[in-house]
């Protein structure tokens, strides 16, 4: 390493410990520049080799440097060996991208005890013990910086207590104003998404989830809350890209690892029962007997001496064929050309051009008789094997059976706490395969 970038890393790590926005900025930095990392990394690889034989002042170096890096999990052990407000507020910081909440709280409370003239710890901190559910600490924290109206990050404080006291509209308010003000507030952003998603509003819930990832290097809890409502909403695909960021970054961070893992195997398994499905429909679709149809006589005669009896047997014949045959004309042809133009199929067609055409095809749910209708009602809510938001949606109006979904109408259960659009459709679609509907208004 030559002897400019030392220098140049030495006072990289002097402007982090010395200010939380340069050392976000050189962590922004860090993402797309690789001598920055390649200086970074030869500082924390080399020796002592760990936190506990470091002194102070190396140790304080290193947790900046970690935390530039990106490699929150490591910071903590170098920040209280070094003991320094700055290092601490760093940790801090770390402890909340990984969303280790209690850890970010003891590290805030300490860098706080050491000195009490650190505002963004005071705020910070003041922000966690809202989110904890302890209003009251939280403005004993925040002090008269309730007053500071004019800086994001006050504002998103405020927004936090009034969250924590049932005051949502007066929170989202708070979240709005410091947005107006900084755009990419990433903790607004994060807390407005939180908002949106618990009250089942789930399109705006991803929006600003999405709009908050795009701030780099990315939260932890944006991507994993990202990931498990585009899981919810059974795009697996998205989901395992979410989770996927994470370990990128964080390759053992173990939700991430557990929910990609369930996420993949989710969207395996809906590919196979959606092939499974198509298959059989395609199945059941070359099998329909000719005589299901209503021909000319011309032409069923035409059909049969051809030994053409199913649906199957007349796809694979082409015009040219039939044409061919003795009294099969235009006419019959046309006929034929019609009844398979409405099942999506025409003559000549390959067997992988059948399975497209199964799978476009509407599937119409049977109409139960009285007695399956009865069983039907009777079906508990928990063998439809709904997500988990919907399942907890379920619960918590206390519908336990088909019986008392179906009492409902769309616009009543869509009153109800907690019940937005993505919910409905997904119960709808589970009682439709029962051959069930809800409520009409």
């Amino acid at each position: 390493m030559s002897t400019d970038i030392a220098i140049d890393i030495d006072r990289a790590l002097d402007s982090a410990l010395n200010d939380a926005g340069e050392a976000l900025q050189l962590r922004q930095r860090a993402l797309g520049d690789a001598d920055l990392r390649a200086a970074l990394r030869g500082l924390v690889d080399g020796p002592p080799a760990t936190a506990a034989e470091c002194a102070p002042e190396d140790a304080a170096r290193r947790a900046a440097a970690h935390f530039i890096l990106g490699h929150d999990k490591d910071v903590p052990a170098y920040a209280r060996q070094a003991a320094t407000h700055r290092s601490l507020y760093v940790a801090g910081l770390s402890a909340l991208y990984l969303s280790s909440l209690v850890e970010a709280e003891e590290l805030l409370a300490r860098c706080i005890e050491i000195e009490p003239r650190d505002e963004q710890a005071r705020l910070a901190l003041a922000a966690l013990q809202a989110i904890l559910g302890r209003g009251d600490d939280a403005k004993t924290t925040l002090g008269e910086n309730t007053r500071q109206t004019d800086r994001p990050q006050v504002l998103y404080v405020l927004g936090t207590i009034a969250e924590c006291e049932g005051e949502y509209a007066e929170a989202h308010k708070r979240y709005q104003e410091a947005l107006a003000l900084d755009p990419d507030h990433v903790d607004s952003l994060f807390r407005m998404a939180y908002q949106h998603d618990l009250s089942g509003d789930d399109d705006a819930a991803i929006a600003l989830y999405e709009r908050a990832r795009r701030t780099k290097p990315t939260r932890v809890n944006v991507l994993v809350n990202l990931g498990v409502l585009y899981e919810d909403r059974g795009d697996y695909r998205k989901a395992v890209d979410a989770y996927r960021s994470v370990l990128d970054v964080y390759p053992n961070h173990p939700r991430a690892r557990r929910f990609v893992r369930d996420a993949e195997s989710s969207q395996s398994m809906v590919l196979d029962e959606d092939t499974e499905r198509n298959e059989d429909r395609r199945n059941q679709l070359l099998v329909t007997p000719i005589s299901d149809f209503e021909l000319s006589v011309r032409s069923r005669n035409c059909l049969a001496k051809m030994s053409i009896r199913t649906l199957g047997d007349l796809i694979q014949r082409t015009e040219a064929e039939l044409l061919s045959y003795k009294n099969f004309g235009e006419t019959s042809l046309q006929e034929i050309k019609d009844i398979l133009d409405a099942k999506n199929l025409r003559l000549g067609m390959r067997r992988d051009e059948v399975l497209s055409a199964a799978e476009e095809m509407p599937t119409l749910p049977e109409i139960p008789n009285d007695s399956e209708r009865s069983e039907a009602l009777a079906t508990p809510v928990a063998d439809l094997d709904l997500s988990v938001r919907s399942s907890k949606c379920m619960t918590g109006l206390g519908l336990n059976t088909l019986g008392d979904i179906v009492q409902h109408s769309e616009q009543e259960l869509l009153r109800m706490k907690n019940f937005g659009i993505t919910s409905l459709q997904e119960i709808k679609t589970k009682i439709a395969k029962h051959g069930l509907n809800l409520r009409k208004q």
